[in-house]
């Protein structure tokens, strides 16, 4: 693959453009001293631009690679590039007004914004799902690799979807929305006051905080992305297939108990016996299953998809 293919591809483009959002926005930082909640309000942004050109650059590889035959391609990567856009333009919009961007339902031009937020993002996670078919259905692309990818953009699809749960709104909006007080609907957190969050990320030290399985699962994602090209050049092994295969269960089980956790209200960075346990257990396996693959001789072989 040469760049002058992957500079025809709109999530490219996308991706770059994230980028450079990026580089702009960090000025503001200093320039731009307003908080929101204690954060800076350009945090948010700067957050969003940096995980969505992550997710255009991986995922333009992936259809790029993998998938550039499939008629559904471009018209897939101009709408997540669109419905991501819409995103960013809105958070950031939001930022140099003051406002938050989630869950401000304070207004009607606020409600409206969180609307389109919702609605925009509905799309573009129905849009990543539409990618895991053709990658099932293409049997060229050796057992391994194909295992590695569909658990990549599997788990990706679950991270999204725990966005969800963070909107819904807390029994004590609904009383105040019932007695025509709109503020918020939904919340990062669970089970009291977030509190001093971690810096940058933001994430709570104290209770659950939904974000951080939503982050955790968005970006696995770039992980399994890694490890179908390692295996590129690697003749196939059942062995392989087992180990992508344990891979997937485990992290897939890992955020799982990670959205269980933060629902129950405990932070995922504070000692619970069961779930801490549960995350060393897991990593401990990980860390022996990759000692494993890692080990394994390199073998070039010719080029796998065409």
């Amino acid at each position: 693959m040469k760049y002058a293919d992957f500079k025809r591809q709109p999530l490219f483009w996308n991706g770059i453009a994230m980028v450079v959002l990026t580089i702009t926005m960090i000025p503001f930082l200093f320039l731009d001293t307003r908080t929101l909640l204690g954060v800076n309000l350009w945090i948010k942004p700067i957050k969003f631009t940096l995980s969505l050109g992550i997710y255009s650059l991986s995922t333009v590889w992936i259809l790029e690679r993998f998938l550039t035959h499939w008629r559904f391609n471009r018209f897939t990567q101009i709408a997540l590039t669109i419905t991501s856009l819409i995103e960013i333009i809105l958070i950031t919009f939001q930022a140099a007004r003051g406002e938050a961007s989630h869950f401000n339902v304070s207004n009607t031009w606020n409600q409206i914004v969180f609307s389109i937020m919702g609605t925009s993002i509905s799309i573009f996670w129905l849009f990543h799902l539409a990618i895991i078919i053709p990658i099932f259905k293409h049997k060229q692309i050796t057992k391994p690799i194909r295992e590695s990818l569909l658990w990549g953009l599997v788990i990706a699809g679950f991270g999204m979807i725990i966005g969800f749960l963070m909107t819904t709104p807390r029994p004590e909006q609904l009383e105040m929305m019932k007695q025509g007080i709109f503020q918020t609907s939904g919340s990062h957190t669970f089970g009291g006051e977030p509190g001093q969050g971690i810096t940058f990320f933001g994430w709570s030290t104290i209770v659950g905080d939904m974000r951080v399985p939503h982050f955790f699962g968005m970006h696995v994602m770039q992980v399994f992305f890694v490890l179908a090209a390692f295996l590129m050049p690697k003749k196939e092994t059942k062995e392989q297939s087992y180990i992508v295969r344990m891979f997937g269960i485990l992290f897939l089980s890992t955020n799982i108990l990670m959205v269980v956790q933060t629902l129950m209200g405990f932070s995922i960075f504070v000692y619970h016996p069961f779930f801490t346990l549960s995350y060393a257990l897991f990593f401990l396996v990980l860390f022996s299953l990759s000692i494993r693959l890692f080990s394994q001789p390199k073998i070039s072989l010719p080029e796998v998809i065409v």
